[in-house]
């Protein structure tokens, strides 16, 4: 059997979407199993065991150009199902090209009549559970996987060699605690002074080392929190995702708003705590909480958007009802069960 698993962009999803490739190396031990997805996001998944081929798409591409390309190859390798995980025009018009025998996709609209099996999922569930559940056309009843990304020794060795090059005199403890301060969306992003007040709880109280990663989108976060922060700490730009999943891997604790490293901290065994505003954590934070993962969030109104839409002191009120101090209580709850 030749199996296509996609989840074709964004790439916290993408990791979200490893228990279905593990499951399906479980129940089908014999098959061809490859994935195709953004050309970036992809790069998560190597080295999974789980995985024949990873199959990277371009978005940078002239659009048509791209889907015909990937169409071609995807015919090529006569696929006996193909399984779409993401569910928008783009990918459902690709998985509907590859020709594959057995197509499993979500029912959205028109998109669900390229799919040989669309799926409707009407119940509440973790975002873990939802992907599982498209496996359910080939007899498969899974429940909750850990996500998992697989590093190698090799890049755990430079990541360790790394950080002990950037320490600084006077900034040379062990204990390192990751921070992501930015966000895709501006609604989920905590505000810099919050991450200021809990990174001089940190250096005050732990005399820990202060690591806040940042991509090129975050800059004008970082700038904030750099003008807020009167503690010493280390920003770094690690350039790719796999070199940012391995530092994560080396921090006792890894603080993200509701984001890609979020995700990426929890499939490395990272102790991880999420910050939630807008986003829904019941969905968007599918990991065992109260032990190595907290999901900070306050049961307010909130509008669940992508740009708040409140002035003056209100807003961002979700992600303001968040205390620094409520947020560094966790994180001594997690250093504590570590030791």
């Amino acid at each position: 059997m030749k199996i296509l698993v996609s989840r074709l962009k964004f790439i916290g999803d993408i990791v979200l979407t490893t228990p279905v490739v593990e499951v399906l190396r479980e129940k089908f031990p014999d098959a061809v199993i490859d994935y195709l997805g953004d050309h970036d996001g992809v790069t998560l998944l190597q080295n999974n065991p789980n995985l024949n081929e990873i199959i990277p798409y371009n978005f940078a591409s002239n659009e048509v150009m791209e889907q015909l390309r990937i169409a071609s190859i995807l015919r090529k390798k006569k696929y006996d199902v193909a399984i779409d995980l993401f569910g928008n025009p783009r990918s459902a018009i690709v998985i509907f090209l590859s020709g594959a025998k057995m197509r499993i996709g979500g029912n959205f609209g028109w998109r669900g009549k390229t799919f040989t099996h669309p799926i409707i999922v009407k119940e509440r569930m973790t975002s873990v559970n939802f992907h599982l559940r498209y496996l359910q056309p080939l007899g498969v009843n899974e429940n909750y996987r850990h996500p998992k990304i697989y590093l190698t020794d090799n890049e755990i060795k430079d990541a360790d060699q790394f950080l002990k090059s950037i320490a600084t005199e006077g900034n040379r403890s062990p204990l390192r605690i990751g921070f992501h301060i930015g966000a895709t969306w501006p609604a989920k992003v905590w505000p810099a002074e919050y991450f200021a007040r809990l990174a001089e709880l940190i250096v005050d109280r732990l005399s820990a080392q202060v690591l806040v990663t940042y991509g090129s989108k975050d800059v004008q976060y970082l700038e904030s929190f750099s003008s807020a922060v009167h503690a010493k700490f280390t920003a770094i730009e690690p350039q790719t995702l796999r070199r940012l999943a391995a530092i994560i891997s080396r921090c006792a604790v890894y603080i993200s708003n509701d984001a890609a490293p979020m995700h990426i901290s929890t499939a490395v065994g990272t102790p991880t705590i999420g910050i939630f505003g807008p986003g829904e954590p019941d969905i968007w934070f599918p990991y065992e909480q109260g032990l190595s993962n907290f999901a900070m969030h306050k049961d307010i109104p909130c509008c669940h958007k992508d740009f708040c839409e409140l002035k003056g002191e209100e807003y961002l009120r979700c992600m303001k009802a968040i205390e620094p101090e409520e947020v560094f209580e966790a994180i001594n709850k997690i250093l504590n069960k570590e030791n």
